[in-house]
């Protein structure tokens, strides 16, 4: 889209999910502000101040600097802090309440510096507004998989979103299975939801050199050879049954190929990190935690496979971002991972081990064979562009903005 003579439009936006380390909905809201263009005037609100169109652009440029510690333009001490201390207040009663009752506020505080804003909330949960209003639902992994959830999330869940997607003049989701998800729940109307996928990065694409391979290999002590998976340690993500699948492969594949799980922390992984523990001990399985998002293309391009066999997902971004590298995937027949995979992923049962077994053993013994499957997934995933994410939300806040 050419946006030179287009009517300037005010954009207010909830970058409570903007906070290191960045995850799912943190680097969607990001990629997707940092691809607007410049006739969008915006603004944004978190917990602790609201942000003017100048501190907001310095705020999202603060993010993915490498070596970079803070993303808040806060003293180390504080930005170590403050995650600490909305850890403890989740645990006092009623502080989510709280929490909305001071959202509440900045929105009110933001809009009172321009009238003319469209409201865009992130989040699932719109706060209360008269502004025209877009709020984003990735999933309904809490109608569908609710004991995947914490008590306290299920519950906001349950009690907020209904009235969020009604009061909302337009929703956006990440995937036609997530549209027709909401629809078929919530009975809202197609025309209301507009299906925004998230794009993956040119740094996905770009072919890297054995050189710069070696030193990402070097940093993290990785093999020459290896299975990759990426997410964080949940119940959703079905690390248990990918595990279980991995120890059950020939002892000259694991050997060959070790895993390689990289992610960040998250609840109910206590069975699955004994399980880890027997695969560490004989050298056949490698934890990296939270990488580095620059380093990511080089994780995904160095891998001999990618497994991602998650339970449930709204799009699914690492089998996207696995595609865009060349690297072969293996992916759940479920949710929205097949949409995304556009037929060149080995697709597995997510809840039988069996199935998750012979697709790893399969792409594993075939993986220089796999080329053909390969150049195509990265010709095909250059369908998901931030620019594009970008466009559509600039298009969808035209449409209500003159309603």
């Amino acid at each position: 889209m050419n946006f030179k003579h287009q009517q300037s439009l005010s954009l207010l936006v909830d970058v409570s999910s903007l906070r290191a380390p960045l995850t799912g909905v943190g680097r969607y809201v990001l990629e997707i502000l940092t691809q607007l263009p410049e006739q969008v005037e915006l603004r944004g609100f978190n917990d602790y101040r609201c942000y003017e169109p100048p501190a907001l652009n310095g705020f999202l440029r603060s993010f993915d600097e490498p070596e970079s510690d803070s993303v808040c333009h806060q003293p180390p001490s504080q930005s170590r802090l403050r995650p600490l201390a909305k850890q403890a207040l989740k645990r006092v009663p009623g502080s989510r309440q709280l929490r909305t009752r001071l959202l509440d506020k900045r929105i009110r505080d933001c809009l009172a510096l321009n009238g003319e804003s469209v409201y865009w909330q992130p989040n699932f949960i719109l706060g209360k507004s008269k502004a025209p209003s877009i709020v984003t639902a990735y999933d309904l992994s809490h109608v569908r998989f609710p004991d995947f959830h914490p008590s306290e999330r299920l519950i906001w869940l349950q009690r907020e979103l209904a009235q969020s997607l009604d009061r909302s003049d337009h929703i956006m989701t990440v995937s036609a299975f997530s549209k027709a998800e909401i629809m078929n729940v919530y009975g809202v109307p197609a025309e209301k939801i507009s299906v925004v996928y998230p794009g993956v990065s040119n740094d996905f694409h770009q072919t890297y050199s054995v050189d710069k391979l070696a030193v990402l290999k070097k940093k993290y002590g990785l093999p020459a050879q290896y299975l990759l998976s990426l997410g964080t340690f949940e119940p959703r993500k079905n690390l248990k049954n990918l595990v279980r699948a991995y120890a059950r492969l020939p002892p000259c594949l694991r050997k060959c190929y070790p895993l390689v799980l990289a992610g960040g922390q998250g609840w109910k992984h206590r069975e699955t990190d004994r399980l880890i523990r027997q695969l560490q001990s004989r050298g056949e399985l490698i934890r990296l935690g939270y990488v580095d998002q620059w380093d990511l293309p080089l994780l995904y391009q160095s891998a001999s496979a990618f497994a991602y066999v998650s339970f449930y997902e709204g799009f699914g971004m690492p089998v996207a971002e696995a595609m865009a590298s060349g690297t072969p995937v293996i992916t759940s027949v479920n949710s929205s991972m097949e949409e995304v995979a556009l037929g060149c992923a080995q697709l597995v049962e997510a809840d039988e081990v069996d199935s998750i077994t012979a697709g790893l053993s399969y792409v594993l013994e075939n993986a220089s064979s796999l080329h053909a499957r390969c150049d195509k997934a990265r010709k095909l995933s250059t369908k998901y562009s931030w620019v594009l994410s970008a466009e559509k939300l600039v298009n969808i806040v035209r449409k209500i903005n003159v309603k």
